[in-house]
């Protein structure tokens, strides 16, 4: 397996991991910016996404202190968040802003190669994530991979009482691939048939809570 698709492969693959950004809002953020603590994220995949992963005799195993989950019968990922700071936009979750890291990582397994993503990050902003990580310790680069609508998931907000934080909780946020991660996807999949997955596609399900400390407290 080549650089390219090696690459392709880690940004279809490892970037649905990286909404943390949902909960995790961004350092450079034009308004003020708080950090986000005791935070995790659960990445469950489509129908059709586990369809297409088939076609490609992909396998993923986490790197703690990531943990496997199977839900309803979806399989992911879950991940502690090991940073994040930013501005969530409580008023307006679409409008949040943010960056953040999560702990751990995970290995894929293809007919052809083995590849291990670790250091997880990404950034969020106008309801489109960028995500970056190592491949096997090759930094694999950001790119724009996958959008969503703020509307489209459960929003739990809990204001923090006597100086506490606020709880935050996103469910079931359901995310699409950017055409930039749809062409990098295409390129691999073509030579092994039709790809089943469109930008209009959810390819996952996301599932994040953490608790946001605003500025100065």
């Amino acid at each position: 397996m080549n650089v390219s698709r090696r690459s392709v492969l880690g940004g279809v693959l490892a970037s649905p991991l990286l909404v943390q950004a949902t909960v995790a809002p961004a350092a450079d953020a034009a308004g003020a910016t708080g950090t986000g603590g005791d935070g995790w994220v659960e990445v469950l995949w489509t129908a059709p996404a586990q369809e297409q992963w088939g076609l490609l005799d992909v396998t993923v195993e986490p790197i703690a202190p990531a943990e496997s989950v199977e839900r309803d019968g979806r399989r992911g990922l879950w991940f502690p968040v090991r940073s994040a700071q930013g501005d969530p936009s409580m008023t307006d979750p679409a409008t949040a802003e943010g960056v953040g890291e999560l702990g751990g990582g995970f290995v894929a397994r293809t007919l052809l190669a083995e590849l291990r993503y670790t250091q997880l990050a990404g950034v969020l902003r106008n309801e489109q994530m960028s995500g970056r990580c190592m491949v096997n310790g090759a930094d694999a680069g950001m790119r724009p991979m996958f959008t969503w609508r703020a509307t489209d998931g459960d929003i739990s907000i809990v204001p923090g009482t006597s100086g506490r934080p606020t709880l935050l909780r996103v469910s079931e946020l359901p995310v699409r691939p950017t055409p930039e991660a749809l062409a990098a996807f295409t390129g691999l999949s073509r030579s092994y048939r039709t790809p089943l997955i469109t930008t209009d596609t959810v390819v996952a399900h996301v599932t994040a809570e953490g608790r946001y400390h605003p500025p100065g407290s």
